[in-house]
């Protein structure tokens, strides 16, 4: 019997990994700031990631895993060939053209998780001196064939403090910025646009997911009696009735909720903004943690009070993007509700879809070595490949895909 359950278990981890590893990164993101001027002038600030811009254009000449400024610069004028293409803006119907102007200077940016190119231009569009604007539309195609998580923060900056932000990527490029002037901005579509945007960001956050994940396999089960570390697993005992799995799982999501709403919001308003590379790695700590335990009783506490700590790592992560988006007070209110009720309603869908599948399965034996054992050592597999990645700023050559 055991040796069938070992090699139930390695059949089970041979067809995860066969089946490809996720990426768990920070995703993509560029930053974009139009600011529109009078007689139809747009002023476009552009900043892209160089990891991004290496790997379509292969900045990197010497491949030995360091970008410099020698190698940067020379290539600017193909930078700009490459990104000024995929965005496209257009005013009454009528595109935006580029400004024969003399090239800014090439100039790198350093933001929370890199190295970012600086791309500047002016665009005309088809608006007369001493007519107001009404609105801009936008069209972001930026890495749209290549890489469908990556996301534009877009920042539209016009006088007398007329700040909108909207983020746009593969699911939603294109969007239509009004000014504050012509028509206020409606509370609810802006709302939705957020909430749309933290739903995004929990279904490619593949990292906070494992974690949920890791917590959730063992919601169906319990620890009565005194902690075990041998056999693995073999303190777990699968709880009588689904009204004490849906307790705990209600216990732990809430716990989740509370602490990363605290700090999402605390990183959001600039009162703590510890550094991403930091915070990644704690990400990626937690979620070996949470997958180990599962095997082994690490986490001596009460499950909840371990999970409100994880929550309060994870939520610097989800406010990565947030504190890139320049705006303060009033302008940041709604951005952040509505991301973090997206970010709510997506964990939700995913205890929707979770919670009765493995409550049907929790007395199986099946469900012991397959679901939780080799799905737990998968997944502390995978965050160990991202902890060192992340603490030692490296790339491993096993299969999951990097920055």
């Amino acid at each position: 019997m055991k040796n069938f359950k070992l090699k139930l278990l390695l059949l089970a981890l041979a067809l995860l990994l066969l089946g490809g590893l996720a990426q768990a990164h920070k995703p993509s993101d560029s930053y974009l700031t139009l600011t529109p001027q009078d007689a139809g002038r747009v002023d476009v600030s552009w900043h892209i990631a160089l990891r991004d811009l290496d790997t379509e254009l292969g900045l990197d000449r010497d491949d030995d895993g360091l970008l410099t400024w020698g190698e940067v610069r020379p290539r600017w004028s193909e930078l700009m060939n490459f990104a000024r293409p995929t965005l496209r803006l257009r005013h009454d119907g009528q595109d935006c053209t580029p400004m024969a102007e003399p090239p800014a200077e090439p100039q790198i940016d350093t933001h929370t998780d890199g190295r970012y190119a600086v791309l500047r231009w002016t665009a005309q569009c088809p608006l007369a001196t001493g007519h107001a604007w009404q609105s801009l539309d936008i069209d972001y195609r930026l890495f749209a064939l290549t890489d469908p998580t990556h996301r534009g923060i877009v920042r539209l900056t016009a006088s007398l403090g007329d700040t909108r932000a909207v983020v746009l990527g593969t699911p939603r490029p294109t969007q239509t910025l009004t000014f504050h002037g012509s028509s206020p901005p409606s509370f609810w579509p802006s709302l939705w646009r957020f909430i749309l945007d933290g739903m995004h960001h929990i279904a490619i956050g593949t990292d906070h997911i494992l974690f949920l994940m890791s917590l959730l396999l063992v919601s169906v089960w319990q620890r009565p009696g005194p902690a075990r570390w041998y056999p693995p697993m073999a303190g777990w005992q699968p709880r009588p009735s689904w009204g004490g799995s849906a307790t705990e799982v209600l216990r732990l999501v809430t716990a989740f909720t509370v602490a990363h709403s605290i700090t999402l919001g605390l990183a959001a308003f600039g009162v703590l903004s510890p550094p991403s590379r930091w915070v990644e790695s704690l990400i990626a700590l937690s979620v070996l943690l949470a997958a180990l335990d599962n095997m082994l009783p690490l986490l001596r506490a009460p499950r909840w009070t371990v999970v409100f700590g994880f929550g309060l790592v994870h939520g610097f992560g989800f406010a990565g993007a947030m504190q890139d988006l320049g705006l303060s007070g009033g302008d940041l209110a709604v951005p952040l509700l509505g991301f973090n009720l997206g970010v709510e309603l997506g964990q939700l869908a995913l205890v929707a879809v979770t919670l009765p599948i493995i409550g049907l399965l929790r007395r199986t034996p099946l469900y012991r070595w397959v679901f939780v054992g080799g799905g737990s050592l998968l997944i502390a597999f995978m965050a160990t490949v991202w902890l060192i990645e992340r603490v030692f700023d490296t790339t491993l050559p096993v299969g999951i895909p990097g920055f």
